[in-house]
């Protein structure tokens, strides 16, 4: 593992390049760009600080009804007057170390856990949002927090109120995050039963209920729809997005798409055709069985199918920014390919392939000087790794 360990390193110092980055960059502009920040996220934000949330009247859009959990953060950095700019600097951080918790219950070592988590919040998909305030990263936090305690049940009342927390602020994230519940619960049920009670499933329903299924609640009773403003049934709706999806966008504009789709994965575009390779050839050899590596590659191959449902636009920026709703589509298919890698020895390819992807982030200007603080950053962050006194 010392090979290894020096790739991480290496990973660690671009990593706080970029955190370096873009904390700098949330200091001298403290508000995020236009566009979903300012056009809904802030607002909703701004209707649970003063109360209108419970009562929403005469919202000026229709996307204030989405739901608003992981909008707390915002409520924190308006409510003390800290710059919005670092609301998803911060979400990152706590992805980043849900991701190595994440890597840790699968067992990988705690470096090439590491690198793993730095493999994900390294992408041009997420580092090109870091100074805007939406609630994508906050989604896959949930997600992968869900998937921790999944792997884990216990028969504790305790477990049941923090898996309904997380479920909750999962589902009370964003409308499309209902569907990251079906293939968990598909992977998952059969465990959690055998440790259910009618204790246990009134202890996870509270929090669940108060996160999550809130907004659906208050969006039926005012406006008719749990799912408002997006088309549900025959329940009144308002379309916002002209009926652009996914998957006919990839159809019509294929080029723009793929474009798209790798100026945010890069490198890391390869790991969807690998994954369905995977899994085709273990079922050709007919040696298929539901180990962790197929579990991870099949739930993160039906998010993509979700995925390829969700909104989106022709317009060539919007085609870009549809890529961040795809997080649990690539952390579960991540995480499956270093467990494949750890299986045959390919910790160093893996690692040199990471630390290539990582070089070719592009939506970072030039800035020289910050090479005076990241550098003794890293040198801390190295200090406490050896000292174990992080992680």
């Amino acid at each position: 593992m010392g090979s290894i360990r020096v790739i991480t390193n290496i990973a660690i110092v671009i990593a706080l390049y970029f955190l370096t980055y873009h904390i700098y960059n949330g200091i001298i502009k403290p508000n995020p760009p236009l566009g979903d920040s300012w056009d809904y996220h802030i607002p909703i934000a701004q209707t649970i600080l003063d109360g209108r949330f419970l009562n929403p009247q005469n919202f000026l859009l229709d996307q204030w009804y989405y739901p608003g959990s992981a909008e707390l953060l915002n409520v924190f950095l308006i409510f003390f007057n800290l710059p919005l700019s670092f609301s998803n600097i911060l979400a990152s951080i706590v992805l980043f170390f849900a991701l190595f918790k994440l890597g840790r219950v699968f067992k990988l070592e705690k470096y090439y856990s590491i690198l793993f988590s730095l493999s994900f919040v390294t992408l041009n998909v997420v580092v090109r949002w870091l100074n805007f305030a939406l609630v994508d990263v906050w989604v896959s936090v949930f997600f992968v927090l869900a998937i921790i305690l999944l792997e884990n049940p216990k028969k504790r009342i305790s477990y049941f109120l923090k898996l309904g927390f997380i479920l909750g602020m999962l589902v009370g994230s964003k409308y499309t995050a209902v569907f990251f519940l079906i293939p968990l619960f598909i992977f998952y049920t059969r465990e959690i039963i055998k440790v259910l009670n009618l204790k246990n499933i009134l202890m996870f329903l509270i929090p669940f209920s108060i996160f999550g299924l809130f907004w659906y609640f208050r969006n039926f009773y005012y406006m008719g729809n749990p799912f408002y403003p997006l088309g549900f049934f025959n329940f009144p709706s308002v379309e916002i997005f002209a009926n652009h999806r996914v998957w006919n966008v990839f159809i019509d504009y294929p080029v723009a798409m793929t474009d798209s789709f790798f100026a945010e994965f890069k490198l890391w575009t390869l790991s969807l055709p690998f994954a369905v390779f995977y899994l085709i050839y273990r079922f050709y050899k007919r040696n298929f069985k539901l180990d962790n590596i197929s579990k991870l590659f099949i739930l993160g191959i039906i998010n993509f199918i979700f995925f390829l449902n969700f909104p989106t636009s022709p317009e060539p920026w919007i085609m870009v920014s549809s890529f961040r709703y795809a997080y649990p589509v690539f952390i579960p298919i991540f995480l499956a390919i270093f467990l494949f890698s750890k299986k045959y020895k390919k910790e160093e390819l893996l690692g040199y392939f990471v630390i290539g992807n990582m070089i070719f982030v592009t939506s970072l200007n030039y800035y020289p000087k910050l090479t005076l603080i990241f550098i003794p950053l890293s040198l801390i962050c190295f200090y406490f790794l050896e000292k174990k006194k992080l992680f």
